[in-house]
């Protein structure tokens, strides 16, 4: 069996299409206002997306704390303890410093004796 092909292409049909194809006008194609800002769009989604994740999450694993405990003596130095692993924070109130204590401090850093006495002034 063989099978005859009766289809043909036209004589000169490839050599005229190049000159068809250019007679057609082209329109150029600009973005729509949605394709430019469809990526910006994109991230601010994702960054909301992830924001609110975030929130979730910090939420489930805070620790709660009843009305009565948060002004107790053991929560603040829970959360002192928390927001300062290092402990710099000193939870006992500090002695005030005296006069002579903040001039030596100030005399010991190589200030003026104008900007001393300015100081003094001023206080």
């Amino acid at each position: 069996m063989t099978k005859r092909n009766d289809i043909s292409v036209p004589s000169g049909y490839f050599e005229s299409l190049e000159g068809k194809l250019n007679a057609i006008p082209r329109k150029e194609m600009r973005p729509t206002m949605f394709q430019r800002v469809s990526p910006w769009m994109a991230y601010a989604a994702s960054l909301a997306i992830l924001a609110m994740l975030g929130t979730f999450i910090l939420r489930k694993s805070a620790v709660s704390a009843s009305d009565d405990d948060v002004y107790s003596w053991d929560y603040i130095s829970y959360l002192a303890g928390s927001l300062d692993p290092d402990g710099q924070i000193e939870l006992e109130e500090t002695e005030s410093l005296s006069d002579e204590d903040i001039m030596s401090y100030l005399l010991a850093s190589n200030l003026s004796l104008e900007e001393v006495l300015s100081y003094e002034e001023s206080y």
